[in-house]
């Protein structure tokens, strides 16, 4: 209390320079010190800082570019918090509250989906949990591959960031659980590379012992195959599953990348192609960056 005490008797312009320096949380714990704070934590000064600087475009470009003027830094700051659509409401932004951090989301649309012109393999359909105007849905094939691109320049520098393929399975899909899925990210000319494996959905083991039956053991030849491809990137035992997110949607991390003060392409890719059974149901949303803590 003694080292807030000695800020306090500073000019409220000095204030407001050193709380710039900390974080969005920092400056809203610090406002409740005192009045001087308040307003010194309240200032343009503060969350100019906070404000990626290019923000003003951002918004312009926004669906919320209608919407009443912001008044402060402050309060373009928390719309931010919550998602915008932007370029056409194919892709999204927003800033992490807590750290001012950007998070950049490219919808299905902007994903470049092998096979998803044609209607017999993908159908493009609108859903009333996504914040995209459309979703992309695998009706049927054996070939999945999906690859999201952007430029680590639209993003916070020198940040670790994860990648994650937001997605759903429908109840009537089918195919999904005989492989892994590969996964990876790849930053600039690939020397800093991020690689995986992810099972889509699991098995039940009363389903296992059925198809065993039935099929032999040729799920196990799959998978070997599988692991013959992939070489020292394969651990049967680091195989990730799908994670279950609070929006009603399912998120597949495809690995994670640091972004320096260069501006480097982005690559993000998500590719089940070794087996060759049809595969249904998997309904893509986005791909969404974000920090990761």
């Amino acid at each position: 209390m003694a080292g807030i005490s000695s800020i306090g008797v500073l000019p409220e312009d000095c204030v407001s320079a050193i709380l710039s320096l900390t974080t969005p949380t920092d400056a809203g714990k610090l406002s409740l010190v005192s009045s001087m704070f308040r307003s010194a934590a309240e200032s343009d000064v503060v969350w100019s800082r906070f404000l990626p600087k290019n923000y003003a475009e951002i918004v312009a470009a926004s669906d919320i570019s209608g919407e009443s003027p912001l008044c402060s830094k402050r309060e373009a700051f928390f719309r931010l918090c919550s998602p915008i659509l932007i370029d056409g409401g194919k892709k999204s932004f927003e800033l992490e509250r807590f750290s001012g951090k950007i998070c950049y989301t490219l919808s299905a649309r902007e994903l470049a989906i092998t096979w998803s012109s044609d209607p017999l393999c993908w159908s493009w359909k609108s859903d009333p949990q996504s914040r995209f105007a459309e979703v992309a849905e695998l009706r049927a094939s054996s070939w999945v591959e999906i690859h999201g691109r952007t430029r680590t320049g639209r993003l916070s520098p020198n940040t670790l960031y994860g990648a994650y393929l937001v997605v759903k399975i429908s109840e009537k899909g089918y195919g999904l659980d005989l492989m892994p899925a590969q996964v990876c990210v790849q930053l600039g000319d690939a020397l800093q590379s991020s690689q995986g494996s992810v099972w889509l959905r699991r098995k039940e083991q009363s389903n296992l012992k059925m198809e065993s039956l039935f099929y032999g053991n040729r799920r196990e030849r799959a998978i070997k195959l599988f692991a013959a491809d992939l070489g020292d990137n394969f651990d049967s035992n680091g195989i990730r599953d799908v994670r279950q997110r609070e929006d009603g949607w399912s998120e597949i991390e495809l690995g994670e990348f640091f972004t320096g003060e260069d501006d480097e392409h982005l690559t993000m890719s998500f590719l089940e192609t070794k087996g060759f059974q049809l595969k249904s149901g998997l309904v893509v949303q986005a791909i969404q960056i974000r920090p990761k803590h």
